[in-house]
């Protein structure tokens, strides 16, 4: 006779930062539930140690859920310790040991984690229950099954697809009668036009930092300020990743003018530019922008010092779009929020069902916020599985 398929109290489908906090925060609540954890990698937290360059920017001073981040990470054992523009990272300087903390608080507690194990299918009910439409039944790839009293959805989006970050999520939020937002790569490099790539070519791995407005068919859409790289297909940096999360969100099908308007000496008037160049005969703005970009100005402007100054402060490039989800450090758009309690991060469509991190369609900026956001969602999700 063939051994009953368990039923879990809880079970979480992403070992990622929200799977990963809300496993923690469901045993800090229920130390006895019986709770499964399902990461289709062959170890959990994948994308959470590529995040910060490998160090982990873990929050932001600045984010909503700070303090909150900070004392849930105190109680595994992870101190913050906070840099420039308000960015925390470990004190440890490294992303694995927030990983494994986190793992570690899972493993001495009563989690079971299996890793390697996709979810192919979600539906409503337990499986082989007679007459029960209460809890969840999660179909493995490769056969077999998985029921749940209650289900987590926390399986990332589709950046950084090198991760395992394909969007399942998404399919089984349809399938419960969620709907999503239209997803596009966020966090990621512009590309030029054909046309300006040919332009700017030879300004590539040119740095500066700078300020820069996108605007959409003339409009002024969004603006951002700080270190930018000129790359051989666009523009890259963190300035560049934060406008990206404003791009059109069809714009090889309508085709909007879409432009990058670049402030290449932020603080200083055109008129001074001007009178630097006209007093020191010769001498370009190679102290300013770096030999590349000077010698492009002077190119264009023909050495004129009032039009290389007014270049300067409003060089404007044209974009195509966005490089793609490879490239991309998170997604825009996903399960809208609309559709889940934002005090519990459960459904309200189908009772019994959570939704928590980057499956949810908000995108914050660069700097701590998106991971801040999982933590928060994470730990609210699963104090309330």
């Amino acid at each position: 006779m063939a051994a009953a398929v368990p039923v879990y109290d809880a079970a979480i489908i992403g070992g990622g930062a929200a799977g990963l906090a809300a496993a923690v925060s469901y045993l800090r609540r229920e130390p006895h539930g019986r709770l499964l954890l399902i990461e289709a990698n062959d170890a959990c937290g994948k994308k959470l140690l590529a995040t910060g360059s490998g160090r982990c920017n873990i929050s932001n001073l600045s984010a909503n859920g700070y303090i909150s981040a900070k004392s849930f990470f105190q109680k595994t054992g992870v101190l913050f310790r906070v840099e420039a523009g308000g960015r925390a990272y470990p004190m440890s300087g490294q992303a694995a040991s927030v990983r494994d903390a986190l793992v570690r608080a899972l493993e001495n507690g009563n989690a079971e984690i299996r890793c390697g194990t996709r979810a192919s299918r979600v539906t409503r009910g337990l499986a082989g229950e007679a007459g029960g439409t209460g809890g969840f039944t999660v179909v493995l790839d490769g056969g077999g099954d998985v029921r749940a009293r209650r289900l987590l959805i926390a399986t990332g989006g589709k950046a950084g697809p090198q991760y395992g970050c394909f969007g399942g999520g998404y399919t089984f939020a349809r399938r419960l009668g969620h709907s999503v937002e239209s997803i596009r790569p966020a966090l990621v490099p512009l590309v030029y036009t054909e046309k300006e790539q040919q332009r700017l070519a030879g300004l590539k791995g040119a740095r500066v930092r700078s300020r820069a407005e996108l605007f959409i068919d003339g409009r002024r859409a969004a603006a951002s300020s700080g270190e930018m790289q000129f790359t051989d297909y666009g523009l890259s940096g963190v300035m560049m990743f934060d406008l990206s999360t404003m791009m059109p969100k069809s714009i090889i099908e309508d085709r909007p003018r879409t432009e990058i308007a670049i402030d290449l000496a932020p603080g200083e008037e055109a008129a001074t530019l001007e009178r630097l160049m006209r007093d020191n005969e010769g001498l370009w703005l190679e102290g300013v922008v770096g030999k590349k970009l000077s010698d492009l100005l002077v190119r264009e402007c023909g050495g004129d010092p009032a039009r290389i100054a007014s270049l300067a402060k409003n060089f404007v490039a044209r974009v195509s779009g966005t490089k793609g989800w490879k490239e991309a450090q998170a997604t825009l758009g996903g399960v809208r929020v609309r559709e889940v309690d934002e005090a519990t991060g459960e459904s309200l469509l189908c009772k019994g069902l959570f939704f928590a991190g980057e499956v949810l369609e908000p995108v914050y900026l660069c700097g701590g916020y998106n991971l801040d956001y999982a933590w928060a969602t994470g730990q609210r999700a699963g104090a309330h599985l």
